[in-house]
């Protein structure tokens, strides 16, 4: 080391001239930076110091940024139908931007109150050109929104990741629970870091004037009047200016009214002796709340919870450090609690530091191998390899757009056991010269020569192995794409440190170990290369000469591993459960249930859920908050939600559970347990829990159409009743749900006579019932509407309706019982569409522990579905949800690594020569694969998708592996007169030592993850052990089949050197 580190002391002094020639004297840039330790040592430092610079800079958040490729069309109705939405609304809008250029899918629903259309992108296409398309499309509709319709909001989907929720709870008011949530909202935004706020179960504040029939009545005076009096006394209106002497004066009427108090005393009519009806006269004002049913509890207490988000570009460790330093300082309103609900970041915190421990074992474990096989200095070196390779790509992350998040780490771990090869095989090799009795830079220059065409052809094969998930699309296909590139950056620095860094320490000094560690180390070798001579050469020479019997063992090998899918031994589930800190309840009623049933069912399932936290010690739950007459959801993964969906009919309750090591039991476990304390609940349309935090939808999701509702119908109860007799399948419903009772107006011949139209009908009754709009006013960060209607009282039977008095074109007044009957009815609750056709969707969840989703599908798509098509002619179907996701992701992954095989076969057959030595190399892959499977079924775990990462990377193992024993023969064969047999046992005794290193490597690297018992760690385990099983069953392919391939291949006289 002394050496290495004098000769930098003095150095010379060169222009950038005699450095090129320097290069070019030294046969180029390799050998170059070999000879150089001044070179090597800079780019050293740069590497690590400029990676450690550029991975503070770098933002942390939860899940890697998504953009869903979607834009939404929404468009509030006030009081419409779901039918009227649909036609005034919807289908406008969809036939509208339907064909457009880059849309792929477009999806429709029309609910109470409410039309959205969301258009799905296709991929590769620029999102904000076709987001003016559909701006420009949806402008152009005539008389478009209706009456009484809220102007278009279209935005382009985006997602963010959920950073905190704080829950404001008090026992005081509504309106002072509701301001004490307010002044804490506008202190976090004033915050620099914190942006994104969002107020979830509030009523809106509303000012309601309500003017009783009577007192309409009483006065001569409609609804329409009070409000067109209202609009023409609250106002605020610039009058120009007047220029004076001293200066401009500006002119302003400043009536607008903004609180209910200063309503009251609105003029509506004078009288000739100058008397004044004033609005408070014919009107109770109430300065209030919306009128809907909405309660949200925090531990008993009304609460109020404030969800603050990170933006893509926000670092959300950063976001949560500073509200958490802001709480300490806070003081909220007298009688209202500040309680933090859910932080994300400490699940971050605690998931990043889970890999970053396993991360630290694993490389503790490789360089303590390393240590007792290598001599110290080389050790050291290769070991060095792993930072210098992790800071270098960290140099890079910044122009990738990559930051540090779960997934980003997940990379990092899948490269770990690999990033080494390189430099074991290049370390190795410069040793091996070493022990030939060549010296110094020579050395190593000899010894980066002999391997540098297979190792850089190994490394491009692992990155074009990573390459496919580049082009995967969709959001999963954006997670996978963050994995590649990090694997592949990392790859190309560790290609670097292995031929520009590496082979300048090594060049310099001689062996660092001392006693006892050199005797160990003798010892290792000793016992290393006693295995190689008496029981794995002997092994060899036995597989290639009974090479057809070794290979037919083989093929068996492959056949029986396989087999374990095909029979269901070891199962496929796409991606396997990342579980959240808290489980979500969701309720939901038919539409139009009472309240109060909705909150009975609510608190027996609170009651349940504390019993169960009694049963266990208080082990499951920390806190539980529930929101009633609404569904909030409880965020996590990318894009966190934060809205709450009002409704009467539906509940949800949210659990925080305790964390690990207090609670013992998985989130899994405690919803099992929850929901069998629960029990049934009779007369729910539907009952779910949810506790993964990457919750993708309904497992089983299919979307039906048929111009016929009878026939509709009746095939969806069939494949309903069929899906539900399907083993571990529960949870079927249908989006067919019947609406509220309505009552539909139809004139009569009187009212027909008397001049009226449906039209004027409706628009009296909605002032009347609804109510009509008459200003908006700003209070605070949020904007409240005044409404002018009947009273509550006058507003809750069909007596009621009928007594509603209709205002007749010559002026006079008639109830409407005298101009129209009413008829009683009830609609859809929601109608949705997809592409311009009218469907329904069924959906079920399934028990993975039981049966796997391609198991079901297999039986759905091929049993259940034909003969529900032959009974029922004209009827239309189609997979949707995570399945569709899933399968096409599954299809890209499969096409595009296809490529990538036909791309690794080009790389190595170029290098060889040849076109059958590159199959016999990748024959490696499938065999490891089939070993990642043993792997699973031996240690019990199902096959994934995370599963496939771990493949992926094992290909670009082995291929190496295979590659450098491949080079070795034919280096033999050419330079010696070695026949087949002598020259791949040779080569086979040369790289015995690498091959065990690097599997070695591999493995060790992977082993904390694979003997992980946090309940968190779980999802990643697949891929462990795929990488590292794999690893192990390729490497004796490699040592045994490979070699009797190699004669095979010369038996047939295929060779080509």
């Amino acid at each position: 080391m002394g050496e290495e580190w004098t000769s930098c002391l003095h150095p010379p002094e060169s222009t950038m001239t005699e450095i090129l020639a320097d290069v070019n004297k030294s046969g180029g840039i390799v050998n170059y930076f070999a000879g150089n330790i001044v070179a090597a040592n800079l780019m050293m430092a740069l590497m690590l110091i400029g990676g450690a610079i550029s991975v503070v800079s770098l933002n942390t958040q939860l899940f890697p940024n998504i953009e869903p490729g979607a834009i939404t069309v929404s468009v509030p109705y006030p009081g419409a139908t779901p039918a009227e939405t649909s036609e005034a609304i919807v289908k406008r809008a969809e036939q509208a931007v339907i064909g457009i250029e880059g849309v792929e899918k477009v999806s429709s629903r029309a609910s109470e109150n409410y039309g959205a259309v969301t258009i799905e992108l296709q991929d590769f296409v620029d999102d904000d050109k076709v987001k003016d398309d559909i701006e420009a499309a949806i402008n152009q509709i005539a008389d478009f929104p209706p009456r009484y319709a809220e102007e278009p909001d279209i935005q382009k989907l985006v997602t963010t990741n959920q950073v905190m929720t704080l829950v404001v709870s008090s026992n005081a008011s509504e309106r002072y629970l509701k301001e004490g949530a307010a002044d804490l909202e506008n202190a976090l935004l004033a915050l620099p870091s914190v942006t994104l706020v969002s107020m979830l179960g509030a009523r809106d504040y509303e000012i309601s004037i309500e003017v009783s029939e009577s007192a309409l009545r009483q006065y001569g005076m409609t609804i329409d009047d009070v409000a067109n009096a209202i609009r023409a006394s609250s106002v605020n209106v610039g009058a120009g200016e007047i220029k004076t002497n001293s200066g401009d004066l500006l002119l302003r009427t400043d009536t607008k009214r903004q609180t209910g108090e200063e309503f009251e005393d609105i003029v509506l009519r004078s009288g000739n002796d100058g008397s004044l009806l004033r609005l408070s006269d014919v009107a109770n004002i109430y300065d209030g709340f919306a009128d809907t049913d909405l309660r949200n509890e925090f531990e008993k207490r009304n609460s109020i919870l404030l969800r603050v988000n990170a933006a893509p570009s926000e670092d959300l460790l950063q976001i949560a450090s500073d509200i958490k330093n802001f709480l300490d300082d806070y003081e909220p309103l007298p009688g209202v609690n500040v309680n933090i609900w859910s932080d994300e970041s400490e699940i971050l915190e605690g998931r990043l530091s889970l890999l970053i421990r396993n991360g630290f074992l694993g490389f503790a474990l490789v360089f303590l191998f390393l240590v007792v096989m290598l001599d110290l200095r080389l050790a050291i070196w290769v070991a060095m390899g792993v930072p210098i390779s992790f800071f270098g790509a960290f140099l890079l992350f910044p122009f990738l757009n990559v930051d540090i998040t779960m997934i980003s780490l997940f990379g990092l771990i899948i490269v770990l056991g690999i990033v080494v090869d390189d430099a074991i095989v290049v370390g190795e090799n410069i040793v091996a010269e070493q022990e030939r009795g060549h010296k110094g830079v020579h050395a190593a220059k000899l010894g980066v020569e002999g391997v540098k065409s297979p190792v850089t052809i190994g490394v491009l094969t692992t990155m074009a192995a990573f390459a496919p998930l580049l082009f995967v699309t969709g959001p999963f296909g954006q997670i996978l794409g963050v994995v590649s590139v990090i694997v592949i950056c990392v790859l190309i620095m560790s290609l670097i440190e292995a031929f520009f860094i590496l082979p300048a320490h090594l060049a310099h000094g001689g062996s660092w170990s001392r006693p006892p560690l050199d005797q160990i180390q003798q010892r290792v070798s000793k016992g290393l290369e006693h295995v190689r001579d008496n029981i794995v050469l002997p092994l060899i020479e036995s597989a290639i000469a009974y090479r057809y019997r070794t290979l037919a063992i083989s093929i068996i090998f492959f056949i029986l591993s396989i087999s374990l899918i095909a029979f269901g031994t070891v199962r496929f589930v796409f991606f396997p459960s990342l579980e959240s800190d808290n489980i979500q309840v969701s309720i939901a009623y038919p539409i139009g249930t009472p309240f109060e049933q909705t909150e009975k069912t609510a608190e027996q399932i609170v009651e349940a859920a504390y019993r169960l936290n009694n049963n266990l010690d208080g082990a499951a739950f920390e806190s539980i908050s529930v929101t009633i007459g609404g569904n909030t959801t409880s965020g996590g993964g990318p894009g966190g939600g934060s809205n709450v969906n009002v409704a009467g009919h539906l509940a949800s309750i949210i659990v925080q559970l305790q964390k690990e090591p207090l609670r013992t039991l998985s989130a899994k476990e405690i919803e099992s347990l929850w929901r069998a304390e629960v029990g049934d609940i009779s007369g729910a349309e539907s009952i779910s829990y949810v506790s993964d935090i990457f919750n993708q939808g309904q497992d089983i999701v299919y979307e039906f159409s048929h111009l016929d509702d009878e026939t509709l119908l009746a095939a969806i109860e069939t494949f309903k009743q069929s899906l539900a007799n399907l083993p571990a399948v529960y949870d079927v419903q249908d989006s067919f749900k019947l609406g509220k009772r309505q009552y539909d107006v139809e004139l009569t011949e009187v009212g027909k006579a008397a001049g009226l139209n449906s039209s004027m009908v409706a628009r009296q009754l909605r002032m009347n019932f609804y109510g009509e709009e008459v200003q908006r006013i700003q209070r605070g960060r949020e904007e409240l509407r005044v409404m002018v209607r009947y009273p509550s009282s006058e507003r809750r039977s069909r007596e009621d309706l009928y007594n509603s008095r209709i205002r007749l074109l010559d002026g006079t007044e008639t109830s409407l019982r005298t101009v129209a009957n009413l008829t009683e009815t009830r609609s859809y609750s929601t109608i949705e569409s997809v592409d311009g056709k009218r469907i329904v969707r069924v959906t079920a969840e399934l028990d993975e522990a039981i049966n796997t989703p391609g198991e079901v599908f297999t039986i759905i798509e091929n049993e259940l579905l034909p003969s529900l098509k032959e009974n029922n002619r004209g009827l239309t179907y189609g997979k949707a949800g995570k399945g569709v996701d899933q399968d096409r992701d599954l299809g890209a992954l499969y096409g595009l690594g296809f490529i990538a095989m036909l791309i690794i076969y080009v790389m190595i057959a170029s290098l060889l020569r040849s076109y059958a030595q590159p199959l016999v190399i990748m024959t490696a892959v499938p065999f490891g694969a089939a070993g990642a499977l043993i792997g699973h079924f031996l240690l019990g775990h199902n096959l994934s998708f995370i599963s496939m990462f771990g493949i992926i990377a094992l290909s670009g193992v082995v291929v190496n592996d295979s590659l450098i024993l491949i080079d070795r023969y034919n280096r033999y064969r050419r330079e010696t007169d070695m026949n087949a047999a002598e020259a791949v046992l040779a080569a086979a005794k040369r790289r015995f030592r690498p091959i065990i290193l690097t599997t070695a490597t591999t493995a060790l690297g992977l082993t904390p993850m694979l003997f992980e018992t946090s309940i968190q760690a779980q999802f990643l385990i697949p891929m462990a052990v795929s990488l590292a099983s794999g690893i192990v069953f390729a490497s004796i392919i490699i040592l045994f089949l490979v070699p009797a391939l190699v004669l095979i291949e010369d038996d047939f006289g295929m060779r080509t050197s």
